[in-house]
């Protein structure tokens, strides 16, 4: 049995580091090991993730956005998540024990708290860092940086694919190991689909800039009236959710948009659609891809990552990211092709087969036992 720690930024949230710290903590503790998740800032609104394993959240209140007005706020806020990561540092007595950082910025508290507490204390733990994006989108923003500095001196740092362990390589870091982000669900059985008039086009995920939805919204416009037998199934909350629903109004085929809040279980939708779409512009291993071939449903994803390539592959159906009429004229050809669909699908579930979270823990407790001394 091994103490874990797993860390994010926040652990109240329905997000994909956040999934992947919940489903990661919940497999660990499954087979015996000593497992807490901890998160810097609280989230609000918080979604109830039934754990099995203690939490804690670190700052009292939500981290507020950088103004001159609340910079002491911001400095006495980040002051108690170090000082509560130094009595998480401190617990547990003298046994070998493994910190695992979702993100750069529990990484950059985790730091901080390390160089307080005694060598003794600090021997005691190793460190495995995560970056839940592509190496792409840390290198266009200032995240890179901090991923260098940051997870120079742990003991491993973990990238979600070969083609972004190399990249992470060539930018400084000589510590990468490959590890994909686990699938918290598997359908035992996929039955044959209803045979039915009407099909479903799904997007399932968060209503923001980075995800496209925009770009699909206006894509849709340009082939609903060709496709009359077809509705569009928006899932998900977040910052665009009614700047989208106005610009979806003013657009053709905004009868057949059926927009639905986020869902806490998502296989609940993806059995019941027939073709699942992501558009976004920037990802790193998006779960909903490998969720929806896991529940045989073929996907069409924007080129906006090597995880999105690695989760396609040759099966599914790639197109130019940031092209919403490329988008249209992709959606047409695999909503007019229900061979390949057919196809896809059963191709994409068994493909995904090695995330399947039994698989991937098998990954995580082999690195464990190279990590822990």
């Amino acid at each position: 049995m091994t103490r874990i720690v797993l860390c994010a930024n926040n652990i109240d949230e329905l997000g994909g580091a956040q999934r992947v710290a919940h489903t990661l903590a919940d497999g660990f503790a499954r087979r015996g090991h000593d497992v807490q998740v901890v998160g810097i800032t609280p989230f609000d609104p918080a979604h109830e993730w039934h754990e099995t394993y203690p939490r804690r959240v670190l700052m009292s209140q939500v981290w507020p956005k950088k103004t001159t007005q609340n910079e002491r706020t911001r400095a006495g806020l980040r002051a108690e998540a170090v000082a509560g990561m130094v009595e998480i540092l401190k617990e547990g007595g003298e046994e070998p024990a493994v910190f695992i950082t979702a993100q750069v910025w529990g990484m950059e508290i985790l730091a901080d708290a390390l160089a307080t507490v005694s060598p003794e204390v600090r021997a005691r733990w190793s460190v495995i860092g995560q970056y839940h994006g592509a190496f792409a989108a840390a290198a266009s923003g200032r995240d890179l940086a901090r991923v260098v500095r940051s997870y120079s001196n742990v003991s491993v740092f973990t990238a979600l694919t070969e083609e972004d362990a190399a990249a992470f390589c060539s930018a400084g870091l000589n510590n990468v190991r490959v590890m994909p982000n686990p699938l918290a669900f598997w359908p035992q059985s996929i039955d044959e689909r209803v045979a039915r008039e009407e099909r479903t086009l799904l997007y399932l995920g968060r209503l923001s800039d980075e995800k496209g939805v925009d770009l699909l919204i206006d894509a849709w416009s340009l082939v609903a009236d060709e496709n009359p037998k077809w509705t569009l199934q928006i899932v998900g909350d977040g910052p665009q959710a009614d700047v989208l629903r106005r610009q979806a109004s003013e657009l053709a085929g905004a009868d057949r948009i059926d927009w639905r809040s986020a869902v806490t279980s998502p296989q609940e939708v993806l059995l019941h659609a027939d073709l699942l779409v992501l558009p976004s512009r920037t990802e790193g291993l998006p779960l909903v891809l490998a969720e929806a071939q896991a529940c045989a449903v073929p996907v069409l994803a924007t080129d906006c990552s090597s995880g999105v390539r690695q989760l396609v592959g040759d099966w599914g159906a790639l197109v130019t990211r940031g092209d919403s009429r490329a988008l249209a004229q992709a959606l047409t050809v695999a909503m007019g092709d229900e061979a390949w669909r057919r196809e896809a699908g059963q191709r994409g579930r068994s493909e995904m087969d090695r995330y399947r979270l039994d698989h991937v823990l098998q990954e995580w407790e082999a690195l464990l036992a190279r990590v822990v001394l």
